[in-house]
């Protein structure tokens, strides 16, 4: 028998210029999706670093204004009200109009209490006042006593803690030295160790117990050596709040109306000659993104009134707010 030859027609497969067409046609689909990959994982990472500066400035801001709010604070009324007689011995200043509320332009004049490095040239803000609630007394009222009973402890007062005591006419500032419980009732000790005096003023059962602290906040450097907005009270242990806040800069709302001021403000300054003429903050943060190479180029950014070129390829945003300082407002 004879082979059978088979006709070249009837043959099935690629040819070499056909193979090339669907490699390169592979080759562009490929190109393609990577470069939508690319583009979506950038657009990813942009709008999540931006949503987390967001997220820190609202909590910043948040933080920050609470606390200015309440400089000045001793339990009711406004300030100016209220009596208020400091014995706690240093380092807590005396609770005063122009204590509660201390701004140091480019940290110039702060005593950092910590281990944190502050960054140079941003702001520093310390305010002052009652921040808990407040526990009625029960006991040891009159007369002129070394301690006062309160009934349970709610607010999980310890030795060591600032306190004040106050019938929204007077106010007396100590330092607990010892706080016993008794059953329900808790007695709290403020003895010569840590006061100038172990006496307080009368009170009755309407007065109450109130913890009260200094806090003060700056930018320093963490330990993963990113910037950060801590909070510094007057235990000196510091707590950082939010990361990568570049920069904080405070200018400061004066009522300077004589002879009565109406709590409006009559002008800004940064560097005031009377802190307790200041009835508004304004806080401005510059935040920057937690990763590095999201954009182009270098972004340039203004910041304090000064136009800056930043030196890698990190977004930067600023956030900004005003509070009023309550107890410096005149009563309604």
């Amino acid at each position: 028998m004879k082979p059978m030859l088979i006709s070249p027609r009837a043959q099935s497969g690629f040819g070499l210029v056909e193979l090339m067409i669907a490699m390169t046609l592979g080759l562009v689909l490929l190109g393609g999706i990577g470069y939508i990959f690319i583009g979506s994982r950038g657009a990813f990472r942009t709008t999540d670093n931006l949503s987390r500066m967001q997220e820190n400035a609202r909590y910043a801001l948040d933080a920050m204004s609470r606390d200015i709010r309440m400089a000045g604070y001793v339990g009711c009324g406004n300030m100016a009200s209220v009596r208020v007689n400091t014995i706690a011995n240093a380092p807590v200043p005396p609770m005063t109009p122009a204590n509660a509320l201390i701004g140091y332009d480019g940290g110039v004049g702060w005593v950092n209490p910590t281990a944190i490095t502050r960054v140079a040239n941003t702001d520093v803000l310390s305010v002052m006042g009652a921040f808990s609630n407040g526990v009625n007394l029960t006991g040891n009222l009159a007369p002129q006593n070394a301690n006062v009973q309160i009934n349970g402890n709610p607010d999980g007062f310890q030795a060591g803690d600032v306190l004040v005591i106050t019938n929204c006419v007077n106010a007396d500032v100590v330092k607990a030295t010892n706080v016993a419980n008794a059953g329900t009732k808790v007695t709290i000790a403020h003895s010569n160790a840590s006061n100038t005096g172990n006496r307080i003023g009368v009170y009755g059962s309407d007065a109450f117990v109130m913890r009260m602290n200094q806090y003060s906040y700056f930018i320093g450097t963490n330990p993963a050596g990113n910037p950060a907005l801590y909070r510094v009270g007057l235990s000196g242990n510091a707590e950082e709040l939010v990361e990568n806040v570049q920069d904080m800069q405070f200018s400061y709302g004066l009522d300077t109306t004589l002879p009565t001021p109406d709590g409006a403000v009559d002008s800004y300054t940064k560097t005031p000659g009377n802190w307790a003429q200041v009835v508004s903050v304004t806080v401005s943060l510059l935040m920057r993104s937690p990763d590095n190479n999201l954009s182009t180029s270098a972004q340039p950014y203004t910041f304090n009134n000064v136009a800056t070129n930043a030196n890698d390829r990190r977004l930067y945003q600023v956030y900004s707010a005003t509070v009023g300082v309550r107890n410096r407002l005149p009563a309604m």
